[in-house]
């Protein structure tokens, strides 16, 4: 029996933890539920946001993934050759998630895990702000103290207060400088030279990962360059998933991390072995301090960060089905 094409009420949208249904695939914040014992699960839209998401251009990748799960679907004696070669061909021709996701609606294929929209720097930046907020202001008032017979602990701690109270400022200035401001009453703000190269590269980007067509990707080129308005510049890449030229942590920023601070901690060592009696020798060990205690947060946080990127993996990732039992 040919299967039913899925309705439109069977789609449900699921940006949170929600619970599992014992058939569902699950495609990035979307969730297509195939008939379990009380009926269609799945007969609302849980918010505005998972639209968006199913909107989102599907990549190559995700192509080939939806792909394999049809082979494997036509293995277990699921679909016929001839649904095969037809579910192939629309996967080829889909362009959303939510179009991969109607696809496979009714094989029971469970997805062992989703991208999540984390931000794929997000430990590592957490641990820079902790370094900002707790050691580099101290490291500054460490090298600003005077010198002499005059220094006490008390001017270290008025010095490192002032130190730390406009560090302080300055982070919550620029944390509040760097939030996008939405024009309000309709007014148009012209873009930035960057902003246009930047939704160039994310255009070349999608391209390469299959995300657009090659006349799709001239044709929003040749409108990106000609943008009038960030606006226009946002409607150019609102159907593609944030942060998609962004750089992604590799392990050797991480390996790099841990050499950084092993040559920091065997430099410090070293000098204060030999306790060489010059100013390039105080400067060298003062350095080295700084980058013990910089260094180790920061590459913690680049572990953190690849760990996720070696998790997650592509943007699907299906998996066997759960068994009618479980």
């Amino acid at each position: 029996m040919s299967p039913a094409t899925p309705r439109a009420d069977q789609l449900a949208w699921d940006c949170g933890d929600g619970q599992r249904n014992n058939r569902s695939v699950r495609l990035p914040c979307i969730t297509l539920v195939g008939r379990g014992g009380d009926g269609w699960a799945g007969d609302e839209i849980a918010d505005a946001q998972g639209q968006a998401r199913g909107g989102l251009r599907a990549s190559r990748a995700d192509r080939e993934q939806v792909v394999g799960a049809l082979n494997a679907a036509y293995v277990q004696g699921r679909l016929t050759e001839d649904e095969l070669g037809a579910r192939v061909d629309r996967v080829y021709a889909s362009r959303t998630y939510a179009e991969l996701a109607e696809v496979i609606a009714d094989i029971p294929t469970a997805l062992a895990g989703a991208p999540s929209p984390r931000s794929p720097w997000r430990a590592t930046r957490r641990a820079w702000r902790f370094e900002y907020a707790a050691f580099l202001p101290g490291i500054v008032a460490v090298i600003l103290l005077p010198g002499g017979p005059h220094t006490t602990v008390w001017t270290l701690v008025i010095l490192a207060s002032v130190v730390y109270l406009v560090f302080w400022a300055l982070g919550a200035f620029k944390m509040v400088a760097s939030r996008r401001v939405k024009p309000t009453g309709g007014q148009q703000v012209p873009p930035m030279s960057w902003q246009h190269e930047q939704v160039i590269g994310t255009l070349k980007a999608a391209l390469t990962q299959g995300r657009l067509t090659e006349d799709e990707h001239d044709a929003r080129a040749g409108l990106a360059s000609a943008a009038r308005t960030r606006a226009e510049l946002d409607a150019l890449t609102a159907d593609l998933p944030a942060d998609l030229a962004a750089r992604r942590p590799t392990a050797r920023d991480a390996w790099t991390g841990v050499c950084v601070s092993f040559a920091a901690a065997s430099a410090l060592a070293a000098l204060l072995l030999w306790q060489p009696d010059d100013f390039l020798a105080f400067a060298t060990a003062l350095f080295a301090a700084a980058t013990v205690l910089l260094a180790p947060p920061i590459t913690v946080g680049l572990m953190v960060d690849v760990r996720h990127q070696k998790r997650a993996g592509g943007q699907l990732r299906l998996g066997p089905a759960p068994s009618a039992g479980r």
